[in-house]
């Protein structure tokens, strides 16, 4: 295959060229093209595909590093199948997805279980983060690892083994099986507020008739989730000195959804003092762009973990992202029915589906000049591929998967999710006006942003 005249992403520069396409590879850039080399790459393509880009600019497929894809026995949320179609339609070609399953993939027999069920039914390449067995079992941690899962997840607000992930024990454990098989860990931070405390605040804003999204914001507050950051970092330096390691054997930890300028200051503090620490964080696209004071018609919508915050912190975070000081995104994909959502607010379940949005949201912020393309690719291809070791993903360069979106800008519109592949077809960003418009999508060389397409995704092994 050959994609020409398009406006190709390499290398920080935007330049018009031709692609060629063997295989699911790319076989070769090229850019100030001729008569002759285009007829010297037209000698090489296999099969014959020409495509026109029409001067539209072509970069590579994203990696969304969180989501939840469901299936199982939550396959009335979402399965493998219309979960991995929204990612594909979305220009997102590589997704991790979480061990909140049910049941929970905190064993092996249930994580092998789980890719099983991902094969033949995936539009786009998909990793597996696993949960801890119970009781730290050993054996069955290096058999999950066996099969190849990208790191394990741990969740203190709602712990899908029943160990405790506030006893500083069960943190040091955890981080010495990272610094052993040097498997990342994501963590969910929050520090749990026990019942009293959140009766307390319930009562008191419920009395002020607080809008029901602060309320929540205030249920989950942020300095919880610092005091989690806080403390999971308190017991990495600890490790650290306990085990004497040098820094190769540094544990490795990615804090998920970091929402608020306390925990980010806290990492971003680590970080500056010592750069050798394995320490990593994504934003959601929610976390960038949505306050607490979001005006929609349903509130549970915009429900989340974390809570959207409020507006100090999403401009605070939003130009910390401009700096380029945030290395990744990732969506928290996490569809629900539409009955669970309209529940009471309470009894609501947290989250929303982010694939759809993701792309027409962040990069209609590039189109609108407020960063540029190279950082959009930096975090959303880039750095994902190098951190977590997606070899042959992430970049426009000769023998790397020809995993690539093709997009261009056009006048305004409409977010509606009604139009979603996601089985869950409500959104925060529903009317939100983009002017992104994704044209093509390829994973490996195959446009996977059609109805009638195949699921040909990969489910993609660690390595250690």
């Amino acid at each position: 295959m050959i994609l020409k005249n398009g406006l190709i992403y390499s290398d920080g520069l935007l330049r018009n060229g031709v692609i060629l396409i063997l295989e699911g590879v790319i076989g070769s850039v090229i850019y100030n093209i001729t008569k002759e080399t285009l007829q010297s790459i037209r000698n090489q393509n296999t099969d014959g595909i020409e495509i026109d880009c029409e001067k539209r600019t072509i970069i590579p497929g994203i990696i969304d590093i969180h989501s939840h894809l469901r299936d199982m026995e939550q396959s009335e949320k979402e399965t493998f199948l219309t979960g991995t179609l929204a990612a594909a339609f979305s220009g997102i070609t590589t997704v991790f997805t979480m061990p909140n399953t049910k049941p929970p993939a905190i064993s092996a027999k249930q994580v092998k279980k789980w890719m099983k069920k991902a094969r033949n039914n995936i539009h786009v390449d998909v990793g597996f983060i696993a949960g801890i067995p119970r009781d730290f079992n050993f054996e069955e941690i290096i058999s999950i690892i066996d099969l190849g899962v990208i790191g394990f997840k741990i969740y203190p607000l709602n712990s899908l083994n029943g160990i405790d992930w506030t006893d500083y024990l069960n943190v040091q454990k955890l981080l010495n099986i990272s610094s052993k098989f040097q498997l990342p860990i994501f963590i969910h931070p929050d520090w749990p507020l026990n019942a009293e405390e959140k009766e307390k605040i319930f009562q008191k804003d419920i009395e002020e008739k607080l809008p029901l999204l602060k309320l929540h914001n205030k249920l989950y507050p942020t300095y919880m989730e610092a005091k989690f950051v806080n403390f999971i970092l308190e017991n990495y330096y600890k490790v650290l000195v306990d085990l004497d390691l040098i820094p190769e054997d540094y544990p490795i930890i990615h804090f998920c959804h970091i929402s608020c300028r306390d925990s980010y200051s806290l990492i971003k503090k680590a970080l500056s003092t010592n750069k050798s620490l394995r320490i990593t964080f994504e934003i959601t696209p929610h976390h960038l762009l949505l306050a607490d004071s979001i005006r929609i018609e349903n509130p549970n919508y915009a429900k989340v973990l974390p809570p959207l915050r409020n507006e100090k912190h999403i401009s605070y975070l939003f130009q910390e992202l401009k700096r380029g000081n945030i290395k990744l995104l990732g969506t928290d994909h996490a569809p629900h029915t539409s009955e669970e959502k309209n529940k009471v607010f309470l009894d609501a379940p947290s989250g929303f589906p982010g694939f759809e949005s993701y792309p027409l949201i962040v990069l209609n912020q590039v189109f609108k000049n407020e960063f540029s393309l190279e950082l959009f690719v930096k975090i959303t291809s880039e750095n994902p591929a190098i951190i977590f070791k997606l070899n042959n993903k992430g970049f426009i360069k000769a023998g790397y998967d020809a995993d690539l979106i093709v997009v261009d800008r056009g006048v305004d519109y409409p977010i509606e999710s009604k139009q979603f592949k996601s089985k869950a077809k409500f959104s925060p960003f529903q009317n939100y006006q983009t002017n992104v418009h994704i044209w093509k999508v390829f994973l490996r060389g195959i446009e996977v942003n059609i109805d009638e397409s195949n699921p040909i995704g990969n489910v993609i092994k660690g390595t250690i």
